[in-house]
């Protein structure tokens, strides 16, 4: 079957597979910054000499000031990023911040001393924030209601073959003595958006975007090149059938609009999926999961960073298949209880003796199963979650209050793990794998916070979500009230 048999076009296929590159970028950075730390010239660069050990080593606070203070540049990327989206576009936010990722990098590649590295890191994750703010929610709106769930893993999925590219890569070149050994794959984070800041111009900005900002020529236009083998007299019904139902959202709404009573669960369904997506340690794993394999002295740490990243690919094709058949619910019901089993495990084979090599075997490969449980689930459909639940009027203030507090949780996540690894300095102490125990604690509850709140959205189109939270006005229901009464007495009336 023809790809123009699904409701997919060359234009439609073109414009996503851009915002998905633009993703892949996401992914190939925050491993290059991940994996760049555990290699020894870094560590040489950047720490200090450890005469009692022999070698050079990041100090603590530099580790946790590395790995969580991009938070904060991430929280401003959001709030930019949702501004210049919701002004401007999405066409005009991806360009946006792939010209400052071309400056951002730069700081981050020519860095020699610590300060500089720090804000090198913290100002890129601006880019990085404003790709959470646009590109999960211009695939939603771009995509076939029938698909969207897989469009929307498409974000998680390319995130994650940029992390296996550059784990690749970071893997050839740590065993370079010099400053190259962490410089080449800082570098190559600027190929991809040379790339974005000129293809994103021949995409197509969503019709939906045109039609909430009542500009319904521009919204046909839009919808032409997205189809333009649909004759014209289904191409016009169709947009008169989306501009109906998108015209129920034109109205202007405010901050405390999220908290009404058709808002509020919407609002809280979507920032605490964000929440759990972090508090399951997802940030441990993935920033530090390097330096917490090299540290246990079983394996090449890097092999392990590949590793993952591959089973997590292996998860997300799996999510991206079964997501739009057995819905959301089941695929975030599932993801909850493999991380909690898998937590759990690696949290008992913690309590073995430091010198077990087995159990520290036991230990990566139940950090392993864990990022594929994670990714099978928590990873991806949080963001398909983010980007279709919201109403349309309200979708970046919703998701940017939902990114704030997931960036704010991951920020206690990885700036707390150093405190927890280095047991010879005082007041630190070493839980190893141990922290299974926090984490799959916090899966748990997140099993039953999915079971309780998370609706079920499969296959139906953005406006229709937005009914079904709807509160009805007192006219709505005299409307139904008078349906009701005609159909009862049109029943009554059938001859017996």
């Amino acid at each position: 079957m023809a790809f123009k048999d699904w409701g997919i076009s060359p234009m439609l296929m073109f414009s996503v597979g851009v915002l998905v590159l633009s993703a892949f970028n996401y992914g190939f950075s925050d491993q290059a910054f991940s994996t760049g730390q555990a290699m020894d010239s870094f560590e040489h660069q950047f720490g200090y000499y450890d005469a009692a050990k022999d070698k050079w080593a990041l100090k603590p606070l530099f580790k946790s000031l590395y790995n969580s203070c991009k938070a904060g540049g991430q929280i401003i990327g959001v709030f930019f990023g949702g501004y210049v989206s919701n002004t401007y576009g999405r066409r005009m936010c991806v360009f946006i911040m792939s010209i400052y990722a071309l400056g951002s990098t730069s700081v981050v590649v020519s860095s020699s001393t610590e300060a500089q590295i720090q804000i090198g890191r913290a100002l890129h994750y601006i880019y990085l924030g404003m790709q959470m703010a646009v590109i999960p929610t211009a695939l939603s709106e771009l995509a076939p209601a029938k698909f969207r769930g897989g469009m929307g893993v498409l974000y998680w999925l390319s995130i994650k073959c940029g992390g296996l590219l550059v784990t690749g890569i970071a893997r050839g070149t740590e065993n370079i003595t010099s400053n190259a050994a962490w410089r080449i794959p800082f570098g190559l984070i600027l190929v991809i958006p040379s790339i974005i800041c000129c293809a994103v111009w021949f995409t197509v900005e969503p019709p939906r975007w045109f039609l909430l900002r009542d500009r319904p020529e521009e919204a046909f236009q839009a919808l032409r090149r997205l189809k333009p083998n649909m004759p014209d007299e289904e191409l016009r019904q169709e947009f008169d059938i989306l501009s109906y139902r998108v015209s129920q959202q034109l109205q202007k709404r405010s901050f405390k609009d999220l908290f009404t009573k058709e808002n509020r669960q919407r609002t809280f369904v979507v920032a605490a999926c964000n929440f759990f997506q972090q508090a399951t340690g997802q940030a441990f794993a993935s920033q530090y999961g390097t330096l917490f394999v090299k540290q246990l002295n079983t394996i090449n740490p890097f092999s392990v960073t590949l590793g993952t990243n591959a089973v997590d690919i292996g998860a997300i094709i799996i999510s991206a298949l079964l997501i739009d058949q057995v819905g959301r619910r089941i695929m975030f019901s599932v993801s909850s209880t493999m991380q909690t089993v898998f937590l759990m495990t690696m949290g008992g084979l913690g309590t073995a003796d430091s010198s077990n090599i087995d159990a520290k075997k036991g230990i990566v490969a139940m950090l392993l199963l864990y990022s594929f449980s994670w990714s099978l689930g928590w990873a991806p459909l949080t963001y398909v979650i983010g980007a279709e639940l919201p109403s349309a009027p309200l979708r970046e203030m919703t998701l940017q209050i939902a990114y704030t507090l997931k960036l704010v949780t991951e920020f206690a996540v990885t700036f707390s793990y150093p405190y927890m690894e280095t047991a010879d300095t005082p007041g630190h102490v070493y839980l190893g794998g141990k922290l299974g125990f926090i984490y799959g604690s916090i899966s748990f509850l997140a099993i039953i916070f999915g079971f309780l709140f998370i609706p079920e959205t499969k296959r139906m189109e953005l406006e229709d979500i937005d009914k079904q939270f709807s509160v009805p006005s007192k006219d709505d229901l005299k409307i139904a009230e008078n349906q009701a009464y005609e159909e009862e007495t049109t029943i009554s009336e059938v001859p017996k």
